[in-house]
């Protein structure tokens, strides 16, 4: 098999890796190549630096159900400290053209890779005249650059919305329902608990507007509007950080099942209330602000 390729950490897969994957899809298919994604893991900073900074706003199994969407192949490149070592012209003989057929390589405007990062556009076309090579440019949008750190700021600010135009969908967490405290169940409000995966990036705490999917069995996938409060839960003594998902219309055991959370909107921060009556009241308020979210806009 012959590939072009595209090659990094690609966290988020925002609008500006998105330019990159159309046009390596485009010409690829064109040339009669098989467009592959070839993503790190871990995060190539996690080995080089600290692990778990930066925070992952999509992990490896995320980013595989995105970038198959968009009908590429995606590869998983196991990134260790010998990894790290190899000589860039070492790495792309090796691992690239010897391991994987590449003939074709398509490069982010900052990419770089190998020991000491001397691997970029440049000096890859330099010593390998018998790949092709394509550079992109800076995507920006409304004058400002796309990247994995906007995306995180917009986060941190509670503003989804944003964030969703920088990505061009939804935020999303995914993982597994785990038992938590099950206070939801007596006040009248149970909810899902997400245990999401270590390294995942959460946004503000508070309380937002999602989309709830659950698999269908049979392939597919159901989805609900939910209330998701991330946090502390203050009001109940301050428990560990949870994501807890209040799925409106539903009353299913779903622990141990998996569930994406798509985010939509913020709704109000995380506060302490004086009694659980005054809890349930806004809890149900929230669930009826949910109900008339519609788009980027509220139902009348």
């Amino acid at each position: 098999m012959k590939r072009a390729v595209t090659m990094g950490n690609f966290d988020g897969c925002h609008l500006g890796h998105q330019a990159l994957f159309r046009t390596l899809k485009a010409v690829a298919e064109v040339n009669g190549l098989t467009p592959t994604v070839i993503s790190f893991e871990p995060h190539s900073n996690y080995v080089l630096h600290t692990p778990g900074d930066p925070l992952l706003l999509t992990t490896t199994e995320e980013k595989r159900e995105f970038i198959e969407s968009l009908g590429l192949e995606f590869l998983v490149l196991p990134f260790t400290p010998e990894v790290a070592k190899l000589p860039f012209d070492v790495f792309v003989r090796q691992e690239l053209i010897e391991k994987r057929g590449v003939c074709s390589m398509f490069f982010g405007h900052d990419h770089c890779f190998g020991a000491g990062g001397k691997g970029n556009y440049e000096t890859i076309t330099a010593a390998f005249p018998e790949l092709s090579t394509a550079m992109l440019s800076i995507v920006l949008h409304k004058g400002e650059r796309v990247s994995s750190s906007a995306v995180r700021n917009a986060l941190l600010n509670g503003d989804v919305a944003r964030a969703q135009t920088y990505l061009g969908r939804p935020y999303r967490l995914s993982g597994t329902i785990v038992e938590g405290k099950r206070l939801g169940h007596t006040i009248g409000f149970p909810t899902a608990n997400l245990q999401v995966e270590k390294y995942k990036f959460l946004p503000k705490h508070g309380v937002y507007v999602a989309t709830a999917r659950l698999p269908d069995g049979n392939g597919g996938e159901r989805s609900f509007r939910a209330v998701v409060n991330i946090g502390t839960q203050p009001s109940t003594g301050n428990q560990q950080l949870a994501i807890e998902a209040y799925l409106l219309d539903f009353s299913e055991d779903i622990y141990g099942r998996p569930m994406v959370l798509d985010l939509m909107a913020y709704l109000r921060p995380e506060q302490k209330f004086p009694s659980l009556d005054d809890l349930v009241r806004q809890i149900g308020m929230d669930a009826d602000t949910a109900r008339n979210y519609n788009g980027n806009h509220w139902a009348e």
